[in-house]
């Protein structure tokens, strides 16, 4: 489990839409279930999710190498997820889903979910956002590549290697994909539990293949993250804004 993570702060954008902001991961392990947190918040620390934005977030889905896809169930506080049975040893990858939502922020300082500009004479700021989430999760020796491959978020992290073969101090490489192709020059930020809160391990920018090398100062649980935007299809909103993470554990 993540315990707390280093903030992470993938670029400054107005003072406005960090008001809004919240960071998105999700995270399992195996038990006598498999458990499985659905995060948002601040610092990466599993906290309840607003009665008002249950609603916003698909249930957690587990895919494994045959690409069978497996929905948890929620169980305990409304963002812990469980499985019927524990997971068979292999690799399988941990899928959360922030559906795409309108926020408008009106002069009041208010923000307003589910309505954009032309529902407000006094709207300030309108954001269409999406998170996007995903934890590689390997149980055994099984290691199997299929977790090197989009599985169709449309602002994805994916690592070029399983996870269980990252070492550390050994550079490996990830790439981002925004709309299934190479997200060029975007930055990528990264952090370890139990990093320094507010700070960041890892920093860098993809390249034209949308690829960056990335290495690893410990074993643990590490985070990667990124963000990008694009303008709104016509003037009843300003933006629309992905965010994407990537979880995964360097042994």
């Amino acid at each position: 489990m993540i315990k707390k993570l280093g903030l992470v702060v993938i670029f400054t954008t107005l003072s406005t839409v960090q008001s809004l902001a919240h960071d998105f991961w999700v995270d399992g392990y195996n038990s006598s279930t498999f458990k499985a947190t659905l995060g948002y918040g601040h610092d990466f620390t599993p906290e309840k999710i607003a009665e008002d934005r249950v609603s916003i977030f698909e249930p957690l889905v587990l895919i494994n190498k045959d690409l069978k896809s497996t929905t948890l169930k929620n169980e305990g506080e409304n963002y812990q997820y469980v499985s019927k049975k524990a997971l068979d040893d292999g690799s399988y990858i941990l899928k959360g889903t922030y559906k795409p939502t309108l926020w408008t922020k009106t002069s009041d300082n208010k923000w307003h979910i589910g309505k954009t500009k032309k529902d407000f004479d006094n709207a300030q700021y309108c954001q269409q956002t999406s998170m996007f989430a995903k934890n590689i999760v390997n149980i055994g020796n099984d290691k199997s590549d299929f977790v090197t491959k989009h599985i169709g978020q449309n602002l994805e992290i994916i690592p070029l290697d399983n996870p269980a073969n990252f070492k550390v101090g050994v550079p490996f490489k990830i790439q981002v994909l925004l709309d299934g192709k190479p997200a060029k020059t975007v930055e990528v930020k990264g952090t370890f539990d139990g990093f320094p809160s507010n700070k960041f391990a890892f920093f860098g920018t993809t390249d034209l293949k949308g690829e960056i090398e990335v290495t690893a100062l410990r074993s643990g649980k590490w985070i990667l993250m990124t963000k990008s935007k694009k303008a709104y299809e016509n003037d009843t909103c300003d933006e629309v804004a992905y965010s994407s993470s990537l979880t995964f554990q360097v042994n």
